[in-house]
């Protein structure tokens, strides 16, 4: 049975965001993937969070489709998505 999505809500530069998380197991392992929204804009673009294999970060990122996230977000924006995941 796949786990049902949940919200998420943090700030980041002043600025509320939200998102809909949907797990998506992998089995080992279960992504997230992230549809994000703030204030003022909503975003089309869904951001996969994954947890990372290095020791030097909790998360890896990526995009649904292509791209990479940090064509259109900033690394500590993505690294905020991830606590938000982890609460």
């Amino acid at each position: 049975m796949p786990a049902e999505p949940f919200p998420i809500e943090f700030n980041y530069q002043e600025t509320p965001y939200i998102g809909i998380v949907t797990p998506i197991d992998k089995g080992k392992e279960t992504w997230y993937s992230v549809q994000l929204e703030s204030e003022n804009q909503e975003s089309n673009v869904a951001i996969i969070a994954r947890p990372s294999q290095s020791a030097l970060e909790d998360w890896d990122f990526s995009c649904e489709g292509e791209g990479d996230p940090l064509d259109y977000y900033d690394k500590d924006l993505l690294q905020e998505i991830g606590e938000a995941i982890d609460i």
